[in-house]
């Protein structure tokens, strides 16, 4: 289905409009107490907000309240933030928060309340429950694209960030360049308006972890662990913390989302692809597995967030690790796991496919289902890719994903891919 595209006044516009309004908020920060503020890390009564303030404070802490004008607020217990102990960012654990419930949030500096950089999350519901994410990849480093107003007016549960957060390809262990990093994206307007509004889910891929096509030998390697858990608001790490791999799994009522790490652990991408080659690593791949019996068992749906494409023979994605590929898939078919569903990242372009083309299992089958979306504010690439409910490769696109689970047998999955003006341009869905 064709869609809109930028016209030349539209991009001039963009173009213009993009270096002036980032320019504004960086001094809009600059002006307020706040720099940041973002949350994630949501449960059903729990959540966590991470920001930064522009001055030294030794008493910062968060207000959260489930009404918008902060009354019978919830208060964090005060925390310093200086440049020298923490860098002025500060993490606010919330806990014993009602579950299924909007909490707006803004940070307190020095007993002053900081309102105009204010956020929101909504706690998950327990138990069976019907919700809506969006999710997508790959977008310029800092890019004001309107593309980030559109998911957020969606209002969706969360958002998940599937890599290429900035496109800076830092190649050294150097902190404050991760730093910038991080900053430059959320001073973009419209990025950190949809970051305050929604929780963030963010794994990385190569451009944002280190330079392109980057692997667990990138000098980057130990600088961009560190700064992802100083500045994002993740879920626990399976691995733990410090020097560690960043993946980790979450649930919200009966579906399962496991999150891969598929840079900081991976081969060089031009190694024999045989059983040593691995996008994992022995660690993460053993708690892969287990992750997946385990929900497989305890869930009713399994997502699984893969931040390269697992079909088209191409890119640097699954296609060179395919021995690996062919012993998930053995492993995935073997156990039966048949309530499995993946979304992927880095590919320039919107794909779904009915898990028909996924049969990589040495006899062939194990199939699942596989919506690819990208790019928020990339070029499209329009590979030959197998997809079999259709593809489009354009600029400024995204997913959204219903779950809807009354409780009874069955849980029913609708996928949309949508443009950058909410044009719905790839549909499918199915039940497990």
């Amino acid at each position: 289905m064709p869609s809109p595209k930028f016209t030349r006044r539209q991009f001039l516009q963009q173009s213009l409009v993009a270096p002036l309004a980032l320019h504004y908020n960086r001094r809009q920060a600059a002006d307020s107490l706040v720099q940041f503020v973002w949350s994630g890390a949501v449960t059903s009564t729990s959540a966590m907000v991470k920001a930064k303030v522009t001055r030294d404070s030794q008493t910062v802490r968060l207000l959260a309240s489930p009404y918008p004008d902060f009354s019978q607020p919830l208060y964090t217990d005060p925390q310093p933030a200086t440049l020298t102990l923490n860098n002025r960012v500060v993490a606010f654990p919330l806990t014993d928060l009602t579950t299924d419930t909007i909490y707006n949030y803004a940070v307190e500096v020095d007993g002053q309340l900081d309102t105009q950089l204010r956020g929101q999350f909504k706690t998950f519901p327990s138990g069976p429950a019907s919700f809506m994410i969006a999710f997508a990849s790959c977008a310029e480093t800092g890019s004001t694209h309107p593309i980030f107003e559109t998911i957020r007016n969606l209002n969706p549960l969360f958002f998940i960030h599937t890599g290429d957060l900035h496109y800076l390809d830092i190649p050294t262990n150097d902190r404050d360049r991760f730093r910038d990093a991080f900053e430059t994206v959320l001073a973009s307007p419209t990025q950190s308006s949809l970051y305050r509004s929604a929780p963030l889910v963010y794994i990385w891929d190569d451009h944002d972890y280190g330079p392109n096509d980057s692997t667990a030998l990138s000098g980057s390697r130990t600088a961009a662990r560190l700064t992802y858990q100083e500045y994002v608001p993740h879920y626990p790490l399976a691995a733990g913390s410090g020097d560690v791999s960043i993946y980790h799994a979450f649930s919200v009522g009966r579906v399962r989302f496991i999150v891969t790490d598929l840079r900081s652990e991976r081969s060089p991408k031009l190694a024999a692809d045989d059983a040593n080659k691995s996008m994992l690593g022995p660690s993460q791949k053993a708690w892969f597995k287990e992750e997946l019996l385990r929900a497989n068992t305890d869930y009713a749906l399994t997502i699984w967030v893969s931040s390269v494409d697992w079909l088209p023979d191409l890119s640097d994605g699954w296609y060179l690790y395919s021995t690996e590929r062919r012993e998930l898939a053995d492993f995935i078919k073997t156990n039966d796991i048949n309530r499995l569903a993946m979304i992927a990242g880095d590919l320039h372009m919107l794909g779904i496919d009915n898990g028909s083309h996924n049969t990589f299992a040495t006899d062939g089958g194990s199939g699942f289902p596989i919506f690819q979306a990208s790019p928020l504010d990339r070029f499209g690439f329009d590979a030959d890719a197998p997809y079999s409910e259709g593809r489009v490769a354009q600029r400024g696109q995204f997913g959204i994903m219903n779950v809807i689970d009354d409780g009874g047998p069955t849980v029913r999955v609708e996928w949309s891919g949508r443009s950058w003006t909410n044009e719905e341009l790839l549909t499918y869905s199915f039940a497990v």
